[in-house]
């Protein structure tokens, strides 16, 4: 397996991106991952070095309000073509609620997150054990964003945490005249049209503090790029400060401890740090003339420093009356691959959870008994012949000491923290069944015979089951759980001679029994050429699911589900992966 990682040393703060790299330089010691938009492969590829190793991480990916970003992006070049001031402001008002035609779309249909975006995105996230937020508003956000994604489930565990404000340290002299900075430092000049259209009118001292370049073409106002002595001059005398980061309220918080009026857009959520900051929607340049107003006569001052998230999330605990820790025995099929055994055998060697056993049994292939003895709680069952793995992994069973039961193929990989999470989840909830997440990582063979991997998907491995789901299919691997011994002893192993065993196997299961979901991804599971997946007749194997095995009456809504499933399942190409890649990898790992 030369596509693993050696992650022994992880660094505190892994970022990618510049902007990423900005905001972890003002956040100090915390365990997380981020990432810019346009950096969100690293981002993955870093999350998943940390999983394998058993890191405990934050996520966090900075992404801006798309409104207002499409607002800053495009408001000089919209209000330049239209020179009447009274127009201007029309126009801005159909920006605001979305009805602007932008090149023959309404602009609240131009930018909205693309789809595959906001699952690559929330992906990430679930790779992590809990997501940073920069602000409530952004969590928020970023519910909304995932709300019609194909992973319709609650989004992580999140913290909330306030970066250092990188403004400076200026000695403040009484007004003479009204004084208002627009302080937009990592933005250009003529990024700023909407706010200084919305401060045309303002009779003052108006300045912008900018990243440079041209400025807009309606703009009555001083220029000034970060970094030029005349910044301190215009702040010391300046009453209020218009903040124009749309998502982080680091510096909008910084400047409300010193005492200024600030104004911010609502989207940062600098307001949750300081009521008396100003929110106002950052794409109305309207209603900021009356903000201004306010700030003006009203210092902003930052009430209650905010707590911050400890160094890294906190480890599953496992409940306290929980005095005896059952055994868990996990079954392993092998044949003729005896260094993907090796690995395999690895992971579990690196388990949290302290009592578990692994049977393994060779299903007529090369001897592995010299690798199963570097691992003294592994013991080898060895097949004559090769039957499949449905049928040694049953005859497995038979030598198992364990109270609860989990499987898993020679090529997949539990991550360390797998077992104690699901067995964690068995003991809080008094189910007999517990599953995890999991991301499939997509590997090709080089010209050397090596696997390289190409690429990630952790969408499909990553839902619970209903009942009524199981009846169609199940996205959801056995190597993805835990199961109480005496279940199978209820409902029996699973069939032989089915193609989709491990689909049908819930079918039964969830008629009695609810899973309880440890909604972490904890185990990875690969998809290559010589998998048997790519190999099966799934739409006759689910043709026999649903009219022998589990056949429906008078629920003729889930008989034309069927139907589409299989329809869906017979147009997939033959030999192709099954399930899609969510990301696909540009540069060589592995």
């Amino acid at each position: 397996m030369g596509d693993r990682h050696d992650s022994a040393v992880v660094p505190v703060i892994s970022a990618y991106g510049p902007r990423a790299l900005r905001y972890a330089a003002l956040l100090g010691d915390i365990n997380a991952v981020i990432c810019d938009p346009d950096y969100l492969g690293e981002g993955y590829l870093e999350a998943i070095r940390r999983r394998e190793a058993g890191d405990s991480f934050y996520g966090l990916v900075l992404i801006d309000e798309p409104r207002v970003t499409f607002g800053y992006r495009h408001g000089e070049e919209m209000l330049s073509q239209v020179p009447d001031y009274d127009a201007r402001r029309l126009l801005l008002d159909q920006l605001v609620s979305g009805t602007l035609p932008i090149n023959g779309k309404r602009a609240d249909e131009t930018w909205v997150h693309e789809r595959m975006f906001a699952q690559v995105v929330l992906e990430f996230l679930a790779l992590s054990d809990a997501m940073l937020v920069r602000s409530y508003a952004e969590h928020g956000r970023l519910a909304g964003m995932f709300m019609h994604n194909v992973l319709a489930r609650p989004v992580r565990p999140v913290e909330r945490i306030l970066a250092a404000a990188s403004i400076p340290t200026v000695k403040r002299v009484r007004p003479v005249r009204p004084g208002v900075v627009v302080w937009a430092p990592l933005w250009t000049a003529a990024e700023t049209a909407l706010v200084m259209h919305g401060l045309t009118e303002f009779h003052g001292n108006l300045t912008c503090v900018s990243h440079g370049g041209p400025r807009p073409t309606y703009a009555n106002a001083t220029f000034l790029e970060t970094g030029d002595p005349a910044v301190a001059d215009a702040l010391a005398t300046a009453a209020a400060v218009v903040c124009v980061a749309p998502s982080d309220p680091a510096d909008a918080v910084g400047f409300a401890r010193a005492g200024y009026g600030v104004v911010a857009p609502i989207s940062s959520g600098a307001h949750e740090f300081a009521g008396d900051i100003v929110p106002w929607d950052a794409l109305d340049a309207r209603s900021l003339f009356t903000a201004v107003a306010v700030a003006l006569a009203r210092p902003a001052s930052v009430h209650t420093e905010p707590s911050r998230p400890p160094f890294a999330p906190r480890k599953p605990a496992r409940p306290e009356f929980i005095t005896e820790l059952p055994l868990v025995s996990i079954i392993t099929p092998t044949y003729n691959r005896r260094e993907d055994l090796r690995t395999m055998l690895t992971c579990l060697a690196a388990q949290t959870y302290p009592n578990l056993e692994s049977i393994v049994v060779n299903d007529g292939g090369v001897a592995v008994d010299d690798i199963v003895a570097e691992f003294p709680f592994a013991r080898l069952i060895d097949q004559k012949e090769n039957v499949g793995a449905v049928k040694v992994t049953e005859a497995g069973r038979a030598h198992v000491r364990g109270e609860y039961i989990a499987l898993l193929a020679d090529d997949d990989w539990l991550y360390p923290d797998h077992v104690e999470r699901l067995m964690n989840a068995i003991f809080q909830s008094g189910c007999d069944v517990a599953h995890g997440a999991a991301v499939l990582r997509f590997l090709e063979r080089e010209p050397n015979g090596a696997w390289r991997t190409i690429g990630f998907n952790a969408t499909t491995f990553c839902q619970t089951l209903a009942p009524s789901d199981a009846l169609v299919t199940a996205s959801l691997g056995t190597f993805q759980m835990i199961v109480r011994n005496s279940v199978y002893d209820e409902f029996g192993w699973y069939i032989a001679d089915l193609e989709i065993a491990d689909n049908e196997i819930h079918a039964r299961f969830t008629k009695k029994h609810y899973y309880a979901f440890a909604d972490h991804i904890t185990a990875e599971c690969r998809d290559h050429s010589t998998v048997l997946s790519r190999a099966l007749n799934f739409p006759a194997a689910l043709r026999r699911m649903y009219t022998q095995l589990h056949p429906v009456t008078g629920r003729p809504l889930l008989d034309r589900i069927r139907e589409a499933t299989i329809s869906n399942v017979e147009a997939r190409p033959v030999g192709q992966p099954p399930f899609p890649m969510s990301i696909r990898l540009t540069k060589k790992i592995g």
